[in-house]
Order: structure tokens, then sequence, then C-alpha cells
């Protein structure tokens, strides 16, 4: 799916600060030339949420955030997997006796041999261990004017990684938003889970922008995104309604019968 992190992720942790009656959001990306290419519905209702991917009439997947854990579904294999603390801890077991068995296969090998293989991998693997040649730069911020979203105005923000724009935002007002000042304690609870869960990796996979470090800069949250690929445009994503339903409990689960899959098997 194509649709923005940035936009994707920030209104799914607004949408996790209402509390009482379910809210249904539909969102839509489009291609340069105008053309839908996704849409998603994201669902949220007592903290708990889910985002759905569509094609055509179809839900194809669907990704449940709990509070404490993630669940990504499978509609079309019936399946779905965990990702939680329990899970990444495994994970960071995994990969460190995997780098320890790999330390000690380079350290048997000749010093010519051992350096051109190090060097290889430190092409390919540079995330690993934290072994990276620089840090990524924090992403830069800057306010460009106003825009419009449905009836409301909105504030426009270019984001830069270095001296390239790679996103253009239009950010609705708190006050035009259910829920308000509690928009952004939850995005920042849910992105700090994100956070504590990629620290405890024993690899560098900050790769991207940090929503939590982006929506400290801005004023409200996006409801528009444009994103730029070399300076070009490469796609919009936009929030196309929001409606208010009660929804049932149940519906932020894996369906009843899907089996769940090892995500490492």
């Amino acid at each position: 799916m194509k649709t923005s992190i940035t936009t994707s992720v920030a209104i799914l942790f607004s949408l996790s600060s209402l509390a009482h009656a379910g809210v249904v959001m539909d969102m839509v990306t489009k291609n340069a030339s105008g053309r839908e290419d996704d849409r998603s519905t994201i669902y949220s209702q007592s903290k708990m949420v889910r985002m759905d991917e569509v094609r055509g009439q179809e839900v194809e997947s669907s990704m449940i955030f709990l509070g404490n854990e993630f669940l990504y579904v499978d509609h079309r294999k019936k399946s779905y997997i965990v990702m939680d603390e329990a899970t990444l801890e495994e994970v960071s077991a995994q990969i460190s006796d995997a780098m320890k068995q790999m330390e000690a296969e380079l350290a048997r090998m000749p010093p010519e041999q051992r350096a051109m293989v190090e060097q290889m991998m430190k092409g390919q693997m540079g995330g690993m261990m934290g072994q990276q040649d620089t840090p990524a730069a924090a992403p830069r911020v800057e306010a460009v004017g106003s825009g419009k979203w449905q009836s409301h105005t909105c504030r426009q923000y270019a984001i830069f990684e270095g001296a390239e724009k790679t996103q253009e935002l239009c950010a609705a007002k708190l006050d035009d938003i259910d829920g308000g000042d509690e928009v952004m304690e939850a995005f920042r609870d849910m992105a700090a889970y994100i956070t504590k869960l990629t620290e405890s990796m024993p690899m560098d996979v900050n790769d991207g922008i940090n929503p939590g470090e982006l929506m400290d800069q801005i004023d409200g949250f996006p409801v528009h995104t444009t994103d730029y690929e070399n300076g070009v445009v490469v796609r919009e994503t936009s929030v196309d309604s929001i409606t208010e339903k009660d929804l049932e409990p149940g519906f932020f689960s894996a369906p009843e019968g899907y089996r769940r899959e090892d995500p490492f098997r």
C-alpha cells in the first residue's frame, strides 16, 4: 500500500484518542496523474485502532493496534502475526546469535579475505549492530503557508531530509478534529511504544521519518500529504471522510478460524 507512512500513522494515532463512539475514516491515495491507487479505512474505538487495506470491494489486510501489541491480518490467507515486546526480544536474540556466528567465521579468514568480506557486509548490512557511516539527519520542517481540507483551513508544511523535500503536509487545527487536545497525547503514547520496540533491536532500524518527531514540529495533524521523489510529485494521500459508528470489540482482533503464523518462519 502506497499510503504515506507519516499521514497514515499520524491520523491513526489521533483517532485512538477518541474513547467512546467509534470513528471510521476513509483515506484515498492517488498517483501523480490523479488516478486512485489505494484506499484504506481506519477504525478506532476505546484506544484500539484498525487500518484496513481495501482493493476493490475486498479488505486484503488489516493492521490492528491494541495498546501493547500489533496484529497484522492477511485476509486472503486467513492468517495473522503478532508483534509485541516478547516477539522482538526473540528477534533480537536470533540476530545476536547470527552475528556472533558470522564474526566467528570472519575471525578464521586470512586478513585480506576478511577485510574484503567486511567491506561488502558494511555496504549491505550497515545497520547491523548500529554500524552506520553517518547518522541519518533528523527531518526538517518548514511552514510554507495555508491550504484547505474539506471546509477547514489547514497549515501547510514542507518536510526535508537533508536538502531534499520529501513531503508537503496540510495539518488541520486540533479544534477542527473530534478529540481536540487529546490527539497529540494519544499520538505520542503510540509513537513511544513503537520507539520502545525498535530500540530493543540490535540494529539501526530507524531509516525513515519518526512520526513522533514530526508531530512535535507541526501545529495540528496531517489530513493531506503530498510525497516527492527527486523533486517530483509521486502521490497524494488525503482523508476522504470521517463518520462515527459503534464498533464491536471483536472487530479489533483476528477473525475466528484464522491461524496464527510465526513471523520468523
